[in-house]
């Protein structure tokens, strides 16, 4: 598994693909929106974004863009971190690091899935269609999630690494930061469309995170 399967387009995969971005990213504003309600904001409760509904997180533009590729976008959670109970920076980090977090977490759990499935044998008593189906929404599951996982760890604003590194360095360094923010959207596009910075920058990072969660998946099933 790298990168270079979710710039792989074919019409069959489509419904495969949208299946596991809409549980990918769906789950992943939903928990950017408990932890800010669990410290005290109820911003994105308000607005009806704390629910695993995936409608309320769907950007039009971001989900078309995400059918055809590894790129899109759900509405970002509205948080208000005045509201955070203590400290206000590290409320921020935790809010978001929630993301991510729950990307990896899906992806061990689809991991895990795939191999019992696999070791029980069952896609082999399925009609093939079933089968196919089955694999191509487990395989996806857990490659999208793991590919969320890295690519919004990544410290480039707008994404929740640039917010997770920016409040965990000193106060100091916020003009550096703010600075900063303003090439971080240019990045993303060359990131995006130069296969060997995409490559160079997310490939060994994915493929870390994929054997990781492997690992996982593998230490869980040997429990059963």
């Amino acid at each position: 598994m790298d990168f270079s399967d979710l710039f792989h387009f074919e019409w069959e995969t489509v419904p495969f693909r949208l299946i596991a971005f809409v549980i990918a990213f769906t789950l992943h504003e939903w928990a950017h929106a408990y932890v800010a309600w669990k410290l005290g904001d109820d911003t994105a409760k308000r607005e009806g974004r704390l629910t695993l509904n995936p409608i309320p997180h769907i950007d039009p533009f971001g989900l078309i863009l995400i059918l055809f590729g590894p790129f899109g976008w759900a509405k970002p959670v509205p948080i208000n971190p005045l509201q955070f109970r203590g400290n206000k920076r590290l409320g921020i980090v935790y809010v978001s690091a929630a993301g991510p977090l729950i990307n990896l977490v899906l992806a061990v759990f689809f991991m895990t899935i795939y191999g019992w499935v696999m070791k029980s044998y069952m896609l082999m008593g399925m009609h093939e269609k079933a089968a196919i189906a089955i694999h191509e929404t487990l395989f996806n599951c857990v490659l999208i999630n793991c590919a969320l996982f890295v690519f919004n760890l990544l410290p480039i604003h707008p994404l929740d690494g640039s917010k997770i590194v920016r409040f965990l360095s000193p106060r100091r360094w916020d003009g550096f930061f703010y600075k900063l923010e303003v090439y971080g959207p240019w990045l993303l596009l060359l990131l995006i469309f130069l296969p060997a910075l995409r490559g160079l920058i997310l490939n060994t990072p994915l493929s870390m995170t994929i054997s990781l969660v492997a690992d996982a998946a593998t230490a869980i099933l040997s429990l059963f």
